[in-house]
């Protein structure tokens, strides 16, 4: 087992609390890491309190400071970190990654590794040919900008690591390209059994709301009630992490999203705490998910159908609750990926 007076590797960037919670992964089985965040500050308008170890800059820093306070924490990591994870976040500005940042941290031996949140990497193009519900138009000057910016950071780092969606866009670019599952700590997620002794809830917490297709949930439950069927349904943004999870926790179905076609981290809670948990997973990807994924599968054509089926079948609705939980402990329990990943890392050079 590592020594913990090893130097730490650092998660840098704030990509929906992964980064933290990988570095308390790595932490609890012996190895040493540490979550660097940009700024402390959240996405958009959301105040998710998301943790994590330390920020470089404050809110309201003037842009140079800021911009001085990033050059002088890269400079000190060859002396203070063993390898860079980059998180959808880079010290200085990625499309000029190969310039300065990925020369120096190569030159001074640094391993480097990254990961990607989605629109920071998805070539539009792609993802509307293998998607008709992608939820942005093609773009030819986005997808050259993307292109720009994985050539720049691939020349200096070698390595990604990410799900089987976005695999598929950076792949060209990188040597390898490591598979990176969602991960929760288990013990912040309270799972219950499903309950049978009231109408279903149904809970959708969108960050933003044309990503997951929210206007076709919102229909689907308007056509549902119309219909007469008998449910709760509850819907909100404005959530901390914390106020997220005793949410997810008093719901019995978590309705996540409609339109990307992968599972993103909420989803991985949900299961985590026992609930039904529906999203859309493109076709040609559900084989390189394990077998037990026990996603509810919908889109904007099927989600009627597909919330009408958990309302009307509570056998079916208790089933997938049941199956969330294991499959989470299995694929996605902060230890299991720390391991993963710490593995990954010795793999591209960790000492």
């Amino acid at each position: 087992m590592p020594s913990m007076t090893a130097k730490p590797i650092l998660q840098y960037g704030n990509l929906a609390g992964w980064p933290f919670k990988l570095a308390e992964g790595l932490k609890a089985i012996g190895h040493p890491s540490l979550n660097v965040i940009p700024e402390d500050s959240d996405f958009a308008d959301l105040k998710r309190r998301l943790p994590f170890h330390e920020a470089i800059s404050r809110p309201g820093v003037p842009r140079l400071l800021k911009a001085a306070q990033r050059f002088r924490f890269l400079l000190d990591i060859p002396k203070k970190f063993s390898l860079v994870h980059y998180h959808a976040s880079h010290l200085l500005r990625g499309n000029v990654h190969h310039l300065f940042e990925g020369r120096y941290l190569q030159q001074h031996n640094v391993p480097m590794i990254v990961s990607f949140a989605g629109s920071d990497a998805r070539n539009l193009a792609k993802a509307n040919a293998r998607n008709p519900y992608f939820f942005r138009s093609p773009n030819p000057a986005h997808d050259a900008a993307i292109d720009r910016y994985l050539t720049s950071i691939s020349r200096h780092i070698r390595f990604a690591a990410t799900d089987c969606e976005m695999a598929e866009y950076i792949a060209p670019y990188f040597e390898r390209v490591f598979t990176f599952r969602q991960l929760v700590t288990l013990s912040e997620i309270h799972s219950s059994k499903p309950r049978d002794d009231r109408p279903p809830v149904f809970l959708h917490v969108p960050t933003d709301t044309e990503v997951k297709g929210t206007s076709h949930i919102l229909a689907a439950v308007a056509r549902l009630r119309g219909e007469g069927h008998v449910f709760e349904f509850r819907t909100t943004r404005q959530l901390t992490q914390t106020e997220l999870y005793r949410a997810i926790e008093d719901c019995d179905v978590y309705v996540d999203e409609l339109r990307c076609g992968s599972h993103g981290v909420t989803a991985v809670e949900a299961m985590a705490a026992g609930k039904a948990t529906v999203t859309f997973i493109r076709p040609d990807l559900i084989d390189k998910y394990p077998p037990e994924l026990p996603i509810v599968n919908a889109n904007p054509d099927t989600i009627y159908q597909v919330l009408k089926r958990l309302i009307s079948e509570p056998d079916f609705r208790i089933q997938k609750s049941l199956e969330g939980r294991s499959y989470v402990e299995k694929y996605h329990a902060s230890a299991v990926v720390a391991r993963e990943m710490l593995d990954v890392y010795q793999q591209i050079g960790l000492k």
